[in-house]
């Protein structure tokens, strides 16, 4: 009777076998696509600061953009200075040059020296002392005008640098961690779908074990079977039922 414990056992064990190995198949495969789920999500959100900073460094790199292209156009035009005539075409000198004339010339009507070398020398200096020191004032000023204009576009270029480097590094960052996050998901995905392929193999194995062990048993029992006497087909099969 012990090749029958033999059958059923084998049977048994390589159901049993065959079962555990689809329950070890089937939580390796949920790990494996967990593991897909949490590096897509990872992804997302890493994908989600590098598109917020990019978003928050955009104003930076605008202003360094607009500022360099009008820096270059400013040291292309290089400064220029004010000229004689257009120092003389400005209001505030026509009307100091107006303002002191008409001085001299009361002065000279009132002490009767209107029409003298004196008044006329007066006015020749007055005229040459305006026009110098109003020109030196507006070369100063133009030159201090074109002076801040290049600070300000310098510094707004700089902006823009340091905004670029600032991107550089984050998108370097970016590309790092993403970078890893595939390796440790793509390396722990590949050991869900070896650990699925060992429980198949394990499966296999131990099916095959078991069906081993029930052959077996069969064969045992037709060897305990008693053949003499010629019986039939149907009385061997009877006889083996039987036991």
């Amino acid at each position: 009777m012990s090749f029958v414990s033999d059958i059923v056992g084998g049977v048994l064990g390589a159901n049993a076998a065959k079962h555990a190995a689809n329950a070890e198949e089937t939580g390796a495969n949920k790990a494996k696509d967990l593991l897909k789920e949490n590096q897509t999500d990872a992804q997302n959100v890493n994908n989600q600061v590098w598109t917020g900073t990019q978003a928050a460094e955009q104003p930076y790199q605008q202003v360094g953009s607009t500022a360099a292209n009008n820096l270059v156009n400013l040291l292309q035009g290089g400064f220029k200075a004010p000229t004689l005539e257009e120092v003389q075409n400005d209001p505030a000198y026509k009307f100091r040059m107006e303002s002191g004339t008409r001085a001299i010339n009361q002065n000279g009507a009132a002490t009767g020296t209107l029409l003298t070398g004196n008044t006329g020398k007066a006015l020749e200096d007055y005229g040459q002392d305006l026009a110098n020191s109003t020109y030196q004032q507006d070369y100063q000023n133009a030159l201090n005008t074109y002076m801040t204009n290049y600070s300000s576009l310098l510094g707004g270029s700089n902006l823009g640098l340091q905004s670029t480097a600032q991107l550089g590094s984050f998108g370097s960052d970016f590309a790092h961690t993403n970078a890893n996050i595939d390796l440790t998901s793509g390396e722990q995905q590949a050991q869900q779908i070896n650990n699925a392929a060992a429980a198949r193999a394990s499966g296999y194995l131990g099916a095959a074990k078991g069906w081993a062990n029930a052959v077996g048993g069969v064969a045992g029992g037709f060897s305990n079977m008693d053949f003499s006497g010629g019986s039939s087909p149907l009385e061997m099969a009877g006889q083996f039922i039987g036991i």
